[in-house]
């Protein structure tokens, strides 16, 4: 019974089934936002989704956004600070839409799963609520679901539990996806194997989110074996990457904001207008970026 009552909730505030979208295709003034938790926010430290995606979409002048922010869920509370989860949520939804995306990654259900079966039709909710919020960006729009939980032995926990709760929650995302007509990429199947990707079951290291990168942009973008040799100058290209991200990261998330922004911005609130100075220094590496993939002949 309980079964029947999650899909008649999946049903009930899902919109009429429409035909999934194209596969990924970027071109010249696309943005690329992908925002999530955890696994976004560190994903900006790694730049290796981004990377292959320059080695997939070579010649396209696109931009790429990480928006993720650890601990975050559709209800956006991690945002909020020091204010009520109601401010993380405008928070989440003000900053997607700054970002003017024209392909929006969304990254959610990990820290949710926790919750188990008795969470999923209020996850589900609140998914579709943020979804038609993010709808008025007019992007085109892909759903992640949250990756498995490896098993690295004890004294570790035993996640055979856990990752039941994350089959159902992908399971429900992939849901909300289809009859959304979006797109969607199951990081649970797509990542099953036998390396480790992980460091404590759940957070990526660097050959998690190297395996991530080119297995998520080649779902995407719907390639058989997009990542099989790195391009002459990949690694130059990710350093850059990453620095931007740095740099951007630096503008819609200063350190100190408490200081700068919030309740103690008495103390260095002038130094808010620093923060869009950050752009220049983004526009320069990207444009270093485009440079150097040209210059190293990807294509």
């Amino acid at each position: 019974m309980k079964s029947i009552s999650v899909l008649l909730v999946l049903l009930a505030f899902a919109p009429p089934l429409i035909a999934e979208p194209e596969p990924l295709k970027l071109a010249d003034g696309d943005r690329v936002v992908f925002v999530g938790s955890t696994i976004v926010e560190r994903d900006q430290e790694y730049g290796f989704f981004e990377t292959y995606l320059h080695q997939l979409f070579p010649a396209a002048n696109f931009n790429y956004r990480t928006l993720g922010w650890s601990g975050d869920t559709v209800w956006g509370g991690a945002r909020a600070e020091f204010g009520p989860p109601t401010d993380g949520y405008k928070r989440l939804v003000t900053e997607v839409t700054a970002a003017k995306p024209t392909v929006l990654l969304i990254a959610y259900g990990m820290n949710e799963s926790f919750d188990g079966e008795a969470g999923l039709a209020k996850f589900v909710q609140q998914y579709n609520t943020l979804l038609n919020d993010l709808a008025k960006t007019n992007a085109k729009i892909w759903l992640i679901g949250p990756n498995r939980h490896e098993d690295l032995g004890r004294p570790l926990p035993d996640p055979a539990e856990h990752n039941k709760q994350l089959k159902a929650y992908s399971d429900a995302i992939a849901a909300v996806a289809s009859q959304r007509g979006y797109g969607f990429v199951s990081l649970y199947d797509l990542l099953s194997s036998d390396r480790t990707l992980t460091d404590n079951g759940i957070h990526f290291t660097q050959l998690g989110y190297a395996t991530f990168g080119a297995l998520l942009a080649g779902k995407l973008a719907v390639v058989a074996a997009p990542i099989i040799t790195h391009p002459t100058g990949f690694m130059q290209v990710r350093k850059l990457v990453n620095q931007k991200n740095r740099e951007y990261c630096y503008r819609w998330r200063p350190h100190n904001d408490t200081y700068i922004l919030l309740f103690r911005k008495n103390e260095q609130g002038q130094n808010a207008v620093e923060i869009p100075q950050f752009d220049p220094i983004v526009a320069k590496l990207e444009a270093q970026i485009a440079d150097l993939i040209k210059e190293r002949g990807w294509k």
